[in-house]
């Protein structure tokens, strides 16, 4: 398939300019490009792309409405200060995934849209925004198909901030629980166990026959509140993401942000009472933006129908905005 007929999976909506002309303070709206604005590669630094598919949370019983969460991530995101040094066509909006009838198609688009974006602007972070976590398998297997371009020796590592396992296995259509356990299985996502950190889990929202599974594989899996809150917390996120940077060619950090208590993220299709902190989540978006390799980092669960004041949004926007804008 032709790059050209890969982004017809893309529309973006290039009314939504937040920043009028003229002010002295640059915000991240107001050096936004989109595709049909003749993005430099040399200029752009970080690509944002949503994924407007909320079928695999409905799938899975959770609430509808995370389809709406790429929009509403940019209405907060747009408004943040953008670094010194950036300007206009810095951040290439590329746009929302038009997702398919069924999630195993909407997969494979974004797979194609992954890999085409990581293509024309290899040097750009990439900031994937949904959308189910279930996406997450088709984001991984884009990066996956980018870098086979580049070495047949290419290895992946992953991070995901996330209360549950996503290990289900399933029949029919995969659903916003299934996309560790497909990860794991296909090889052509280069993702081995051992490269594969599940950060933040709460074993109330885990199933034994899961955790079994996960554990047969290799991956690693650190508990909330086990690894403690703080500094501890911290030491712990950022060990994990060292351990990734050294073995792998390049490094995904995927957050849900049900990862986070129902008090800092109320709008998630599945709310948990307790979750990991903020602040080192954070800290570990920075940490991602420095490594010297590729990374990509996504954010799932959005869901504006139920996010009180836009506080999930808010948090959102702050970690996409410390991972594209930290120094390396």
């Amino acid at each position: 398939m032709s790059e050209q007929d890969t982004l017809r999976y893309v529309h973006n909506d290039t009314t939504r300019r937040p920043q009028p002309p003229g002010r002295d303070d640059a915000r991240m709206g107001g050096l936004m490009v989109s595709l049909d604005g003749a993005p430099d590669p040399e200029r752009v630094q970080a690509v944002l792309l949503g994924v407007a598919a909320d079928r695999g949370a409905a799938l899975r019983g959770g609430r509808l409405g995370s389809a709406d969460g790429p929009q509403r991530f940019r209405d907060y995101f747009w408004r943040l200060h953008a670094p010194d040094g950036w300007s206009n066509g810095s951040v290439l909006d590329a746009g929302d995934l038009v997702s398919a009838a069924t999630t195993d198609e909407t997969h494979a688009r974004l797979s194609e849209v992954v890999n085409v974006l990581r293509e024309r602007f290899p040097r750009a972070r990439l900031l994937v925004v949904g959308g189910g976590q279930d996406n997450l398998y088709g984001e991984v297997l884009g990066l996956a198909r980018w870098l086979r371009r580049g070495s047949e020796k290419a290895i992946a590592g992953l991070l995901t901030v996330d209360a549950r396992p996503d290990a289900f296995s399933h029949e029919g259509e995969p659903h916003e629980g299934t996309a560790i356990r497909r990860l794991l299985l296909e090889p052509a996502a280069l993702l081995a166990g051992e490269n594969t950190v599940l950060w933040g889990l709460q074993r109330s929202e885990s199933s034994a026959n899961h955790i079994r599974f996960l554990e047969a594989r290799g991956v690693t899996a650190r508990w909330y509140p086990d690894m403690g809150d703080g500094d501890a917390a911290t030491t712990s996120v950022l060990s994990q993401l060292a351990g990734l940077s050294e073995r792998c060619s390049a490094v995904v950090m995927s957050v849900d942000l049900s990862a986070f208590s129902q008090a800092q993220a109320p709008g998630v299709s599945e709310p948990v009472a307790i979750g990991v902190p903020p602040r080192t989540v954070l800290r570990g978006a920075e940490a991602l933006a420095a490594m010297p390799h590729p990374t990509q980092m996504s954010l799932y669960g959005l869901n504006p129908r139920f996010d009180q004041d836009g506080a999930t949004a808010r948090l959102a926007a702050r970690l996409a905005w410390s991972y594209v804008t930290t120094e390396a």
